[in-house]
């Protein structure tokens, strides 16, 4: 079965063919019958009883229970809300990737509330078609959050109409937002906010440097990434009115509960000076009916109990918001920014005990070139003791997209190679070994309904150079965004001269490392192979062939070079059976691995 997330329930059937013609939509609201529209073709009728009337849009509560039987050509839908019945839909969907349907009825319901994806549109400008494709995906895969990051140092993305020249140039109008969440509701989706602050305030103080605490006023705008000083000053009348105002656009916009204030990475200012900024924020937003959600930098005793608190530094930060009697929200293992293989993510449950992930993850053989920097992120954290109160609860997991090195045309590959595993933690929390075969399944499907395209633009350009391409890696953790003296001069304890980054806002995102997937599902198969001694002669002779391809086009020789060199050492290895210090060959090189060689160095020796 290559349901993604995999149901509670279901009871097989018998196999019939599926009937390639348009579906028909019975006893549905005008939501439900426009997303049986979307289905593909099946030939059936879709029988809808659900107890609840429609509502303009979901929340937190909502139960989205469903049942879905299959009975001929007939599929009954019953559930409470909408919302389940979309989620009974979204299940449909995956059953209609195949030629015929062998199943009675399913029956499932979500172990979180909060399945989310957190897009970050201000280091890059995300458009609303991307947007849009983003919310389609997330119906197909049952997430139900997408949390806006509207503003960073970057870029001010929200066009307000009492502060228009906070605005960057590229900026979503209050219009545009309003259809982007009906779109969103349509599938199910809450959209949430953001307005980074205190701290990430770059945008702001650019065209308002007045409202600067202290001397955090910036010269001008920044295409710089990593932190910057720029902080909004709490005691600060007119900066403290724009904020106010702000939100009570966004609450005016955005029907959802809660609201986002950031608070991360305030470099500029005391933290009683940020203490007391989160509060007025939180309170603000409490008197606009909203709940308040700050990342775990907002920690502190006397941050209001309501506050949600999304942790990102680690998940030792969950169980100390959990203690003093936050909510939570689980982002620390899912940060898609990063280029984790998915089973690295799938390895964490948002609720469960982390201990072993963690250990796993640090012993991974294909972290090993950033395993400095994985030592320093478990230390970096250091979260406040703080009184307990009553435990709070974990709302869910939001996985987050952080667009640094993501441009509008790159966000679906970055997100959908891996969001899919992480989408089934978040519904069920259960884990299944044949993840990733359904992962790979069910991204096809999404290809086939026109919703996602396989991005294959890295080795369609150089098709002669292929079989080294889809056996590429970015390099993992902040290695590609800190470069490599960057990350030195981190691990060494940031002594001197802070190193220059080698990306910022400008930088062209077109190399072939920016095309490639974040994790080699061609490594996956070739692994497959080995581990199953099936025969190697195809992909020895590939690896072969793209060093003489290479040779050819010595525009790439200084960028791939040493990886080519590698991956022609290892169809040398594999065909002599060799498998010492093979592990040596996987990199990194420059921006690049070759994780195949780890399976090289695993695989059984041939007699």
């Amino acid at each position: 079965m290559s349901l993604l997330p995999a149901p509670r329930t279901v009871l097989a059937g018998p196999p019939r063919p599926l009937r390639r013609r348009p579906n028909r939509a019975t006893g549905a609201s005008e939501r439900l019958a426009a997303a049986v529209g979307r289905l593909p073709p099946m030939g059936l009728t879709v029988r809808f009883d659900v107890a609840s009337s429609p509502k303009p849009v979901p929340a937190l509560g909502d139960v989205a229970a469903y049942r879905l039987r299959l009975e001929d050509a007939v599929a009954l839908v019953d559930a409470k809300t909408e919302w389940g019945a979309l989620a009974a839909l979204a299940t449909l969907a995956q059953l209609g990737g195949g030629d015929r349907l062998a199943v009675a009825e399913v029956r499932d319901a979500p172990r979180f509330p909060w399945r989310g994806l957190m897009i970050d549109t201000a280091r890059h400008f995300m458009s609303l078609a991307t947007l849009r494709r983003a919310l389609d995906a997330m119906w197909f895969y049952k997430l139900n959050v997408l949390h806006l990051h509207l503003t960073d140092d970057q870029g001010f993305r929200f066009r307000s109409a009492a502060y228009p020249e906070l605005a960057s140039a590229d900026a979503y109008g209050a219009d545009e937002l309003r259809a982007l969440v009906a779109y969103a509701a349509d599938r199910g989706v809450r959209v949430v906010p953001e307005l980074d602050m205190p701290g990430h305030a770059t945008s702001w103080l650019a065209a308002r440097p007045e409202w600067a605490f202290g001397d955090t006023a910036p010269a001008g705008p920044s295409a710089r990434f990593g932190i910057h000083r720029a902080c909004l000053d709490p005691r600060n009348a007119n900066a403290q009115a724009a904020v106010s105002a702000l939100l009570a656009e966004l609450a005016a916009i955005f029907p959802d509960e809660f609201c986002h204030i950031g608070g991360d990475e305030v470099a500029g200012m005391p933290d009683e000076q940020q203490a007391l900024f989160n509060g007025g924020a939180v309170r603000r937003l409490a008197a606009l009916g909203k709940r308040a959600v700050g990342w775990d930098e907002c920690l502190r005793a006397d941050l209001p109990a309501e506050t949600v608190v999304q942790v990102w530094r680690g998940m030792r930060g969950r169980d100390v918001a959990l203690n003093a009697g936050h909510d939570v929200v689980v982002s620390a293992p899912y940060y898609l920014d990063l280029f984790y293989p998915a089973d690295v993510h799938y390895a964490f449950h948002p609720a469960g005990d982390y201990r072993a992930a963690e250990a796993a993850r640090a012993a991974d053989p294909r972290l090993a070139h950033v395993s400095e920097g994985l030592r320093w992120m478990n230390e970096f954290a250091n979260f406040p003791k703080l009184p307990s109160r009553p435990a709070g609860r974990v709302l869910g997991g939001e996985a987050c997209l952080w667009s640094e090195l993501v441009t509008d045309e790159l966000l679906d590959a970055r997100v959908w190679s891996r969001m899919p595993a992480i989408a089934e933690r978040f519904w069920s929390g259960q884990a299944r070994d044949d993840v990733l075969e359904r992962l790979a399944l069910t991204r096809r499907q999404l290809a086939a309904l026109g919703v996602v395209p396989e991005d294959r633009a890295a080795m369609d350009a150089h098709a002669d150079l292929a079989p080294l391409i889809e056996m590429l890696e970015p390099v993992k953790w902040y290695r590609r965004l800190l470069g490599d003296a960057g990350y030195r001069q981190r691990m060494n304890g940031m002594g001197g001269a802070v190193a220059p980054r080698p990306y910022d806002a400008r930088t062209p995102l077109n190399r072939i490392v920016d095309r490639i997937a974040p994790e080699s599902l061609a490594s996956r198969r070739a692994e497959a192979d080995l581990a199953a001694g099936a025969p190697m002669q195809g992909w020895i002779d590939g690896w072969r062939r793209q060093r003489v391809a290479l040779d050819a086009n010595p525009a790439l020789q200084a960028e791939l070079g040493a990886a080519s060199d590698a991956l022609a050492e290892l169809a040398e290895r594999v065909a002599d059976g060799r498998r010492e210090d093979a592990a040596a060959l996987a990199g990194p090189f420059g921006e690049y691995l070759l994780p195949i060689a780890y399976a090289v160095a695993d695989a059984p020796a041939r007699s």
